[in-house]
């Protein structure tokens, strides 16, 4: 048994009451759909305007757009510790329905019947498939991307399609396997507009996090009525069945 495991499983038990409060989310949109929003180059204003009316999730620094857009999340999830730190007070005043963030930003944000806390199970996967949890009271697993944690959010919540926008899975420097930083100059990280700068923060894993995303692949294809799509406009994630946004939303 890993020390991960070991660790998420005191982490759940010293804080069972705090995690449990998830259990109310268990199954809340059966049957529905929901999109994930990610925050790549290939996001416009244009498209947020569009999902209006739909549960959607936003992430990271996705409120750097709201002054562009009325849209606003239906969720908001962070796991990425260094940007929890950083845009704490963007963070506590996010407009949306519900904060999903890991156990330890608690003690940061306090007990709030709008946030809710999960335990991050960090492991080293690769080139392994990552850890796909249906008890998100019990964990969350480690994927390298906030996109990851969404998808485990959306099952669990009982969504059937899960269409992800905004999500390029390209960035102009990440870490390879080894570790080593690769740069690609020709690359934007960010809609059009943003302030974010990777410097100081913790940089893309790229080849785990493509693992994970057919981690996520492979469990939707063992779980019928449960279905990703990418509907993201260009960018490099080839995991899932792409679509045409305007084509769901006209559906």
């Amino acid at each position: 048994m890993d020390r991960s495991y070991l660790h998420s499983i005191k982490q759940y038990i010293l804080n069972r009451s705090v995690c449990n409060e998830l259990k109310r989310f268990k199954g809340q949109h059966k049957g529905e759909r929901c999109f994930i929003i990610g925050t790549g180059p290939s996001l416009t204003v244009e498209d947020l305007e569009k999902l209006k009316g739909e549960i959607t999730f936003g992430s990271n620094r996705i409120f750097e757009i709201f002054p562009k857009t009325t849209w606003r999340p239906t969720y908001y999830v962070n796991q990425d510790f260094k940007l929890i730190d950083k845009f704490q007070e963007e963070i506590k005043t996010v407009q949306c329905r519900h904060v999903f963030l890991p156990l330890e930003a608690m003690a940061t944000f306090g007990r709030r019947d709008d946030f809710s806390y999960f335990v991050l199970r960090h492991k080293d996967f690769y080139p392994g498939d990552a850890d796909f949890s249906t008890r998100l009271n019990r964990f969350l697993g480690q994927g390298f991307t906030v996109t990851y944690g969404a998808m485990q959010l959306a099952h669990y919540m009982g969504f059937s399609e899960v269409y992800l926008l905004g999500i390029d899975h390209n960035y102009s420097i990440s870490l390879n396997e080894k570790g080593v930083p690769v740069i690609k100059d020709d690359v934007k990280d960010y809609f059009e507009g943003s302030k974010a700068t990777n410097k100081g923060m913790n940089l893309p894993r790229i080849v785990e996090s493509t693992m994970a995303y057919m981690t996520a692949r492979k469990f939707a294809d063992a779980h019928p009525g449960f279905t990703i799509y990418n509907a993201t406009r260009g960018g490099k994630l080839e995991a899932y069945e792409r679509v045409d946004l305007d084509a769901v939303l006209n559906h």
